[in-house]
């Protein structure tokens, strides 16, 4: 068994095809099928289904996947940690970042991508229940999520919390900071995120908390096209790192919501254990002294 045919049954488990699988790992399809059936004359089972069907993984090859995973992981934290002794870390960090704390990436890559300068950022957009899951499977390396959302053996950092307001171009009573209840969202011609979302839910929540319903006109899974909704006249609700910092359009009031106050924390998601990935110490480590709640915006 060799580290290489490891990484070719982790690919064909994320990509489910030959050729994907292939190509994902720079080598020609017939090569990597070669290397699966050594591995499968070596391991005495067969891992990949056959045929017309399809690539997927058999029963057997599912339940060594997560070991296979666990290999390729440790042979590359492996390298990433004598780059480290030698002192230059080199290393790509895979994130996963709910779409609602995207506003906060920069607050956090800025101290990890100065302090080690060989390092690379990537950040894949899920939902918690997704990155949490991703973290388990290696396919992610941290979250940046909402932090009290999160069940499992995950370990979590608080760094800032989001609180959520109202951004509406209409009259509404009170000066141009003045919190809003609840109680009167119901009545605005909305955008709001999709309801698979979890700030959508937290946002059906607080207005069931406030005895009202709303029936958005229109709803989406991104935060920048809420911004660009507000601009041609709708109201929506967003978390406030959102618009700190950032000129609102003419006639769009910010302000903050109550009656109930809603404010989450946001943090990273990290795996646990005495052996965390040397690009996934350097972030925690980074991050420790550094107030990213000013960062994104103070509570208002």
């Amino acid at each position: 068994m060799i580290l290489r045919q490891l990484e070719y049954l982790v690919a064909l488990g994320q990509h489910g095809h030959f050729g994907r699988a292939a190509a994902a790992c720079h080598v020609s399809q017939p090569g990597l099928s070669m290397a699966i059936r050594k591995l499968e004359a070596e391991l005495g089972v067969e891992l990949v289904h056959r045929g017309a069907g399809g690539s997927g993984l058999t029963a057997e090859g599912r339940a060594l996947l997560p070991w296979a995973r666990s290999a390729v992981a440790a042979a590359g934290a492996i390298a990433d940690e004598a780059g480290r002794l030698r002192g230059h870390l080199t290393a790509t960090l895979r994130v996963g970042v709910v779409p609602t704390a995207a506003a906060a990436i920069p607050a956090v890559a800025r101290p990890l991508l100065d302090a080690h300068p060989g390092v690379r950022l990537e950040t894949r957009t899920s939902s918690n229940e997704q990155i949490v899951a991703a973290i388990d499977a290696r396919t992610l390396d941290a979250g940046l999520a909402y932090v009290d959302d999160v069940t499992g053996g995950l370990a979590t950092v608080p760094l800032y919390r989001e609180r959520l307001v109202l951004l509406s171009p209409a009259a509404l009573p009170g000066g141009a900071d003045a919190p809003v209840p609840w109680s009167r969202v119901a009545g605005l011609d909305l955008c709001l995120l999709a309801p698979a979302m979890l700030q959508r839910r937290i946002v059906d929540a607080a207005l069931r908390t406030a005895g009202v319903e709303a029936t958005p006109r229109i709803e989406t899974d991104s935060v920048a096209a809420l911004l660009d909704l507000v601009a041609a006249g709708w109201s929506t609700v967003v978390g406030h790192p959102w618009i700190a910092g950032r000129p609102l359009p003419a006639g769009v009031s910010a302000r903050p919501l109550e009656r109930p106050v809603v404010s989450r924390p946001v943090g990273l998601l990290l795996p646990r254990g005495p052996l965390l990935a040397p690009a996934v110490r350097a972030l925690r480590t980074a991050l420790a002294d550094v107030d990213v709640q000013a960062r994104v915006g103070p509570l208002p």
